[in-house]
Order: C-alpha cells, then sequence, then structure tokens
C-alpha cells in the first residue's frame, strides 16, 4: 500500500512524457496539431522524465506516514524547477507536479485519518 501514491504519480507522468513523445513524432512527421511545437513537447517530455526521477529516488517504505513525507518533501523541489523553467509550458509539468502531490498526498492522509477513525470505533 505505501508505493500506491508514488506508484500512480510514476504512472501518470510517465505516461504523459509518452503522450508528450507521440505528439513531438507526430509533429516531426508534419502533422499539424494545436498547441506547443515540437521542441516545447519534446521539453515538457523531459520535465516529465526529471519527475519520474525524482519518485523513483524515494526510498521504499513500509509505512504510509514515511512516503507522504517523502513526497511533500518534493514540493518544494518541484516549485524550483517550475521558478527556473523558462517556458511556461515546462513550468506547467512541475507546476502540475507539485500539485499532484499535495492531492495524493492528502487522499493517503485522508485515508489514513479514516483508517485511525475506523480502529478507535472498533474497540
Amino acid at each position: 500500500m505505501a508505493d500506491d501514491a508514488r506508484t500512480y504519480l510514476q504512472q501518470r507522468f510517465t505516461q504523459d512524457a509518452q503522450q508528450l513523445r507521440e505528439r513531438v513524432a507526430q509533429l516531426r512527421a508534419g502533422h499539424a496539431l494545436p498547441g506547443p511545437d515540437a521542441a516545447t513537447s519534446d521539453a515538457m517530455a523531459t520535465a516529465c522524465d526529471t519527475v519520474v526521477a525524482m519518485l523513483e529516488a524515494l526510498p521504499a517504505h513500509d509505512e504510509v506516514e514515511m512516503l507522504i513525507r517523502d513526497l511533500l518533501a518534493l514540493v518544494p523541489v518541484l516549485e524550483r524547477h517550475a521558478q527556473n523553467a523558462k517556458q511556461p509550458p515546462v513550468r506547467a509539468v512541475y507546476t502540475g507536479a507539485a500539485t499532484r502531490v499535495r492531492e495524493v498526498t492528502s487522499a493517503e492522509q485522508r485515508a489514513l485519518q479514516a483508517d485511525d477513525s475506523d480502529e478507535d470505533h472498533a474497540t
């Protein structure tokens, strides 16, 4: 259970990178698509890869609380990446990652509190 939040985030940003790279291939093949150009889409995919690498670098934990702590520690790092990004779409990748981490950890914290509450009522 402790790896579910991290696994979800890894899969999400891995899929985003794959979709962006598919977009790059289509744009380079001459297909006109709305949205960012090939170079920007490629930079966004690289940003997604960076997010995945950060998530993969987190230590494995058996306790959800420890995973939540480590995930939340990524938020300021992601925000610094966003501040340093020169392209707004790349900045959005990092800002979005920070938002997703907050959402996922919040959901995990609520689940822990519900589990604790259920245990308190069972005794």
